[in-house]
């Protein structure tokens, strides 16, 4: 799974969405949220599935992936919960002030006091472009790569490069 994507860049998968979920399954940027599993062992074995004593939850995965409708099943009765990168997300003037603000922030001395935190809102973004999700600033540019990422970042914010020791392109 791609480490750490934020919450906001996650949407829950519909019942509809079966192909998007193998597709977030196999890049590793889908996060799944199991029920009890005694409780879910026993409505798989109600539905008539496999329900091997180990890997029981890798083998439900399989199962319910199988096809439309077992898929649709598990998702509206089963009680597992998966979450999928959305298709895209718009950061909004407000919060490009907030982003804004910790990089023009300054102690008495004149020394900026809030790249750090900058630096991790900005992994954030980033971690949420490389799960997939297209990234629209509000009155700006569009971005969906690793490398529109980073042109953005460092245009934007040019001095962290050279002015702070964790980097946006690291998870350190």
């Amino acid at each position: 799974m791609t480490k750490n994507i934020p919450e906001w860049a996650l949407r829950k998968a519909l019942p509809e969405d079966r192909l998007v979920v193998r597709d977030a399954q196999s890049r590793g940027t889908m996060q799944i949220k199991l029920p009890d599993l005694k409780a879910l062992r026993s409505w798989a074995k109600r539905q008539g599935w496999p329900t091997p004593w180990l890997s029981f939850a890798e083998a439900f995965l399989v199962k319910m992936l199988d096809g439309e409708a077992s898929f649709e099943l598990a998702i509206r009765e089963s009680g597992i919960e998966i979450h999928i990168p959305r298709q895209e997300h718009t950061i909004s003037a407000e919060r490009l002030g907030e982003l804004d603000g910790l990089y023009d922030e300054r102690s008495t001395e004149g020394r900026p006091i809030g790249w750090r935190s900058l630096v991790e809102e900005l992994r954030e973004i980033r971690r949420a472009v490389e799960a997939g999700v297209v990234m629209k600033v509000e009155g700006g540019q569009t971005f969906q790569t690793w490398e529109g990422f980073y042109s953005w970042a460092h245009g934007r914010y040019h001095m962290l490069e050279d002015g702070c020791d964790p980097w946006i392109g690291s998870d350190d």
